[in-house]
């Protein structure tokens, strides 16, 4: 049995419970859903999904939830419903009051509070990975919308000089922070459009995740970085596919979500995100 067999007979056992895990392993098993996924049942009246049962709204799941939802065949009035709970959520420098502080007050942080994004949660500021996530469920669904060149505008004004990108700000107190190559991963794939191939923050993220590839240990990063060096048609892609291939550590004692996103990176070719019809 290879890998990839390896790891979906594993997930095959498993019961996820959050609707991270549920909707990562719906987009791993798609060819195999013979009925509707659990997500509908989990999605709260605003039409956002929580992070767990019962709690509040989260902009990163109820991304995970869209793409598996358009990849599995799921309910069209639901992704509806979730993508307009998008549109009302953004991240509060976008607030003018906050612009005003991060401008004229705040400088300890390095951003344009003009181009904004997704929070993790209602209440906070922009980060990396909601705005990624957004992006690319924007993108399988075919939706336009006003906000998204000014997302696209935030992840690039975000990304680290040196390459890559941090959760949230690339500057504070005039020190560059250190890039992570899960969310230097999610960027480059939500920055996957023609115009933006030869960009500073591309290629700089791409060459960040190259020289990761050698000391990362993490089955979860590893598979992002495949996934993101694949649908930029990275040459370097195999080299993080084989690395994930080549990992000693037993399957069944990862995560469901790092299971399924494995599963994913090692698809031929590796997953995208795009929509089935892209």
């Amino acid at each position: 049995m290879d890998r990839r067999s390896e790891i979906l007979e594993e997930l095959r056992k498993r019961h996820p419970r959050t609707v991270e895990e549920v909707a990562l392993r719906d987009l791993a098993l798609r060819s195999d859903l013979k009925k509707p996924s659990r997500l509908e049942a989990g999605q709260r009246p605003d039409g956002a999904w929580p992070g767990c049962a019962g709690g509040p709204p989260n902009t990163f799941v109820t991304a995970l939830a869209l793409l598996a939802l358009r990849h599995t065949g799921g309910n069209t009035s639901a992704a509806q419903n979730g993508v307009r709970w998008l549109e009302q959520t953004a991240g509060y420098e976008s607030h003018w009051l906050w612009k005003w502080k991060f401008r004229y007050f705040d400088r300890q942080v390095k951003f344009d509070p003009a181009k904004t994004g997704w929070p993790w949660v209602p209440g906070t500021v922009s980060w990396v990975a909601p705005t990624a996530l957004v992006l690319l469920a924007y993108s399988a669904w075919n939706h336009r919308s006003p906000r998204t060149a000014s997302a696209i505008a935030m992840l690039l004004d975000r990304a680290c000089p040196s390459g890559g990108w941090n959760a949230g700000n690339a500057m504070v107190f005039g020190v560059e922070l250190d890039p992570h190559p899960d969310f230097t991963a999610m960027a480059l794939l939500a920055l996957r459009e023609p115009d933006l191939k030869n960009s500073r923050e591309v290629t700089g993220g791409l060459d960040y995740l190259v020289r990761r590839i050698g000391s990362v240990r993490s089955a979860y990063t590893l598979a992002w970085a495949a996934m993101a060096l694949s649908v930029h048609g990275h040459r370097s892609a195999s080299l993080a596919a084989m690395a994930l291939q080549s990992r000693q550590s037993p399957w069944a004692s990862e995560p469901t979500q790092t299971l399924a996103l494995s599963a994913l990176a090692l698809e031929d070719p590796p997953f995208t995100f795009k929509g089935p019809n892209k």
